[in-house]
């Protein structure tokens, strides 16, 4: 991954350097560590959810059920820098005991957190969303409509909500769903005293939309969906689906279908009433062929538009598919974030427009973290942001708050894990300081910012300028040359600075010396990992020196 911090960490003028890092993935980023949140005997996956502040907002169902109780849902408030839970709390459903929790989700709309739950085995009035509010940063939750049910997108009893998200162009929440024989839906509710809406009470035809005509001859059933939705300038929502076949892209074995809303949710752009097609309804695309031969999509949206992380099972590696909103479609090549296998992704975006992706590198791989600051054109990293050396990490997820303090959560056998990232994390390399010459070598400090060795490969060159007279133009020339100054290639053995010595050549021997021993240089640094490379840029000074002499 090439980070907008790699960038800044190069030396400037004329001199420059491309250091070309060849880093094993599996190293160990430095910004945070993991912080045991919850460890609850059985659990289901976490949810997380970041504010502006850096904040994270997460929570799971306990389903261990003491006592006969039923389950709950856990919650733990951590700030940005944070070792422990600022907040931390227990919330048990309405509508009787024996009740089960599962599709817990964490929305951070505005400065209200939202806790949303699927819960059955309780009085219908109950089931199947219930919701709870904060308004004071995760220190106090308050129930909604006293347990009511908030939502529902049920055709039939074994209907699964696939998860929640804000509607554009209001503080409106909404819920996906899929279904074993059906359609995927998709219900819209107020954040503010939603009309309590059960199956009992919303009749289907009155309350949600369904995303695939009835009519189809291959309805999509119940496999994975994700969505995502994207305020602002460009509002919408993007969800794609895995199809295991139709109705995703044929003929393949792994395929994905997509559904995309666009503008802000009003009476004439309504994403809860109506399907797409159908006057008013701001779906604009109907359940559609994507992608072919891929799985475990994770789907993101933000400044810098919607886009796809996923297993490309034709390239062995994980990719990020941008989507087209001016056409509706993916009608853009994919891009290479690395060249291994994904499993439980997420991705999502700062408030500048930086795209960050999580993932483990396959079953029971390490947790990894990439970035893009361009769109999701090139990637830097991945970096490993936790190694999982025993292998136990599970449904993990994660979220990126408008000022770029990410935080990652996960299972870990009977524990809930939770780690801070930011987009340095994927930083392997950087120089620091100034450099300095002893008239034969030159030295510059170089960081490794990971716990497993890094291999750097250093080429430095120079601009040389000179100054001739053209006879014929009876005038002065300027001309440059490029000086190969030193070359070498070091292991830092982990985490830490180090010296680098690299001889010097002798031309850069001769340009060093006719420019008297300090000379203004560029440094670019070329990192190389899974996903490529890139050049970062910064200033320094090399000064020369002479060095001591025994008597």
């Amino acid at each position: 991954m090439r980070s907008p911090a790699l960038r800044r960490t190069t030396l400037v003028s004329a001199l420059s350097a491309a250091a070309v890092l060849a880093l094993a993935v599996n190293a160990l980023a430095v910004s945070g560590s993991p912080i045991k949140v919850g460890e609850p005997l059985q659990n289901g996956p976490p949810a997380v959810a970041v504010d502006s502040a850096g904040t994270a907002y997460i929570a799971w169902a306990d389903t261990a059920n003491s006592g006969g109780a039923g389950d709950t849902v856990q919650y733990c408030t951590l700030p940005a820098g944070a070792t422990g839970c600022a907040h931390s709390g227990t919330l048990t459903p309405a509508g009787g005991s024996g009740q089960q929790v599962d599709g817990v989700q964490v929305l951070a709309d505005g400065s209200t957190v939202v806790l949303l739950a699927d819960v059955y085995g309780v009085a219908h009035e109950n089931t199947p969303e219930q919701e709870w509010t904060s308004t004071d940063g995760g220190a106090t939750f308050n129930v909604v409509d006293g347990g009511a049910s908030v939502a529902d997108g049920i055709l039939n009893a074994d209907t699964a909500p696939v998860n929640a998200l804000i509607v554009p162009g209001t503080d409106a929440l909404g819920y996906a769903w899929v279904t074993a024989a059906g359609n995927p839906t998709f219900d819209e509710f107020p954040l503010s005293s939603p009309p309590p809406c059960s199956i009992k009470t919303c009749p289907a035809e009155e309350r949600f939309s369904r995303l695939q005509p009835a009519s189809s001859p291959s309805p999509l059933g119940n496999p994975r969906g994700v969505l995502a939705s994207q305020l602002g300038a460009n509002p919408g929502v993007l969800g794609v689906y895995e199809t295991l076949g139709l109705p995703g892209a044929s003929p393949c074995t792994f395929s994905t279908a997509y559904v995309y809303g666009s503008g802000d949710q009003s009476a004439t752009n309504d994403y809860d009433k109506y399907a797409p097609g159908e006057p008013d309804s701001a779906w604009k695309v109907p359940l559609s062929p994507a992608d072919c031969e891929v799985e475990y999509p994770a789907v993101g949206g933000g400044p810098s538009g919607f886009g796809v992380v996923e297993d490309d099972l034709t390239k062995h590696s994980t990719v990020y598919h941008p989507f087209d909103q001016t056409k509706d479609t993916f009608d853009k090549p994919s891009v290479t974030i690395a060249d291994e296998p994904e499993q439980s992704a997420s991705v999502s975006q700062d408030g500048a427009g930086g795209i960050y992706a999580t993932y483990l590198g396959g079953a029971g791989g390490p947790i990894r973290l990439a970035y893009s600051s361009n769109g999701g054109a090139t990637w830097s990293g991945p970096a490993t942001i936790n190694p999982n050396k025993d292998g136990s990490a599970n449904s993990l997820t994660s979220s990126v708050g408008s000022s770029g303090q990410g935080w990652a959560a996960w299972k870990d056998g009977g524990s809930i894990i939770a780690q801070p990232f930011v987009a340095t994390d994927t930083q392997a390399v950087s120089i620091e300081g100034s450099g300095s010459s002893s008239g034969a070598t030159v030295t510059i400090t170089v960081k490794c910012a990971t716990s497993e060795p890094c291999t750097v490969t250093v080429t430095i060159t120079a601009t040389e300028v000179t100054i001739v007279i053209a006879r014929a133009a009876r005038r002065k020339v300027r001309r440059t040359r490029t000086v190969t100054l030193a070359t070498g290639k070091f292991t830092i053995p982990g985490k830490g600075s180090k010296q680098l010595a690299l001889h010097l050549t002798k031309a850069g021997k001769r340009l060093l010396a006719r420019e008297h021993g300090h000379l203004k240089a560029t440094v670019r640094v070329s990192e190389k990992t899974a996903g490529g490379a890139e050049l970062t840029t910064r200033n320094i000074t090399i000064t020369a020196f002479k060095p001591k002499h025994k008597k």
